[in-house]
């Protein structure tokens, strides 16, 4: 197969709507449907060799057996659902076109994450035209909900998979990139050996509700505000997780000059305090807080009796939820605003820390430097979430990397407006994930 035809393959991909949708919404399974269909068109070997399932009515999951069952399966993971994208948006082509234009391939999950399914399954395609088998079970898996939280996807996977007594050895899925941080002067490949944990808080302030024209000296609007303005001002301690650490102390020479004080390259300590002046450092030092929803009245001339806001946190390894909710009462409590987990559901502590002593990691490692000889290969934290989070439940160590520049943007560029990847990316996404592939599942 070509290179055109896989970025043709690739660009149909981006062509289904496949939007996930929150609970109580409408979510049209009919994209998930067709894509499934269209990707049962355009690789065959997989479908021919691969056990391919449905699961919670979008979700896909692949397995090919190994020759040696006494292996624990490998997994690559990716999601077929993107977040919504309308048409009248500021795109240099429509969000769901998949054109190819100056160089790039432009559509709405493009980064996030359809080009993991598409190279994924792209990859074992490749390889199992040239008459391979492998060692040990490779299993694709690809939810249907992952922008929503994974439960009817990832999380019904990984209840078939317990089923089954499956363990594996590992997964490898996004979260890792080769960025362009604004501190750093070149480029860096950071593989995510752990994820911030997710939590979401609803506060609630109480008064009377009344009219704009007669308002009390103290509404609940004005304690709500404050008491937002106070989390915002208290934020939590910054602190080094090991990953961070690691990849601080890697990247301390490659720091802009501007930055560095005295004749050395600053200790991971140091370069904590210099990072956390960009969102993107702050992401990696600390427990964030962020303000999302507030709701008031819905009229402007009514003052609200019980104005709300939900705040988002994502916590780093030693920081727990109750540790972020005893954080937000200390301040609450004392302007009479009511603390509530938004959903119980959603309430994730952060991950494990996955080992860098193992097959997986050194072919990760491998695979890069020969497709980017130069850039240096580090251990990082993932700020975000991922459907990695539910199979943390069956997998011995989980992986988060996906092989495609993010340049400056950072994260930014995953739920843009205008998302879309070079073709060159792609086509070494392909490369990566079939050197991975083989790497891991041979022995």
């Amino acid at each position: 197969m070509t290179d055109r035809q896989k970025i043709e393959i690739f660009s149909g991909t981006l062509r289904y709507r496949t939007v996930s949708r929150q609970t109580g919404e409408v979510f049209d399974m009919k994209p998930f449907t067709e894509i499934a269909e269209y990707l049962e068109k355009v690789f065959p070997q997989v479908h021919r060799n691969f056990r391919k399932e449905t699961v919670g009515g979008g979700s896909l999951l692949f397995t090919l057996q190994g020759a040696d069952p006494s292996l624990k399966p490998i997994m690559l993971t990716a999601h077929l659902d993107v977040v919504p994208a309308e048409d009248g948006e500021n795109w240099l082509e429509p969000p769901f076109s998949g054109k190819l234009r100056d160089g790039r391939i432009w559509g709405r999950g493009a980064i996030d994450y359809k080009v993991g399914v598409s190279g994924m399954l792209q990859a074992c395609e490749d390889i199992l035209e040239g008459g391979f088998t492998p060692d040990r079970t490779v299993i694709l898996a690809f939810g249907h909900d992952e922008e929503v939280g994974g439960e009817s996807g990832a999380a019904e996977i990984v209840r078939i998979l317990a089923d089954r007594d499956v363990s594996l050895s590992s997964v490898l899925d996004e979260g890792g990139y080769i960025y362009s941080f604004p501190w750093m002067k070149s480029d860096a490949a950071v593989i995510g050996l752990a994820e911030k944990g997710y939590l979401t808080l609803r506060l609630t302030a109480h008064g009377v509700q009344g009219h704009a024209s007669v308002p009390e000296l103290n509404t609940a609007a004005g304690n709500l505000c404050r008491c937002l303005a106070e989390l915002e001002k208290n934020q939590f301690e910054a602190k080094l997780c090991t990953p961070v650490e690691m990849m601080l102390g890697a990247t301390s020479d490659m720091l802009e000059e501007s930055l560095i004080t005295g004749d050395h390259s600053p200790a991971p300590a140091e370069m904590m305090h210099i990072i956390e002046k960009w969102p993107s450092g702050n992401a990696l030092v600390r427990t964030t807080t962020a303000i999302t929803m507030i709701r008031g009245s819905s009229k402007e001339n009514i003052i609200p009796a019980s104005p709300y806001a939900l705040v988002n946190f994502r916590a780093v390894p030693g920081d727990s939820s109750l540790d972020i909710l005893n954080h937000v009462l200390s301040v609450a409590e004392t302007l009479g605003v009511d603390v509530q987990y938004e959903d119980k559901n959603q309430i994730h502590e952060p991950s494990g820390i996955a080992s860098m002593e193992t097959v997986e990691y050194g072919a990760i490692e491998a695979s890069v430097r020969g497709i980017w000889p130069g850039i240096p290969v580090v251990p990082g934290i993932f700020p975000a979430a991922t459907d990695s989070r539910h199979y943390c439940r069956i997998a011995d160590n989980i992986y988060r990397f996906e092989p495609v520049h993010l340049g400056k943007d950072g994260l930014g560029a995953l739920h843009s407006e205008g998302e879309s990847i070079s073709v060159e990316d792609y086509l070494n996404a392909i490369s990566f994930y079939t050197d991975y592939v083989r790497r891991v599942s041979s022995v």
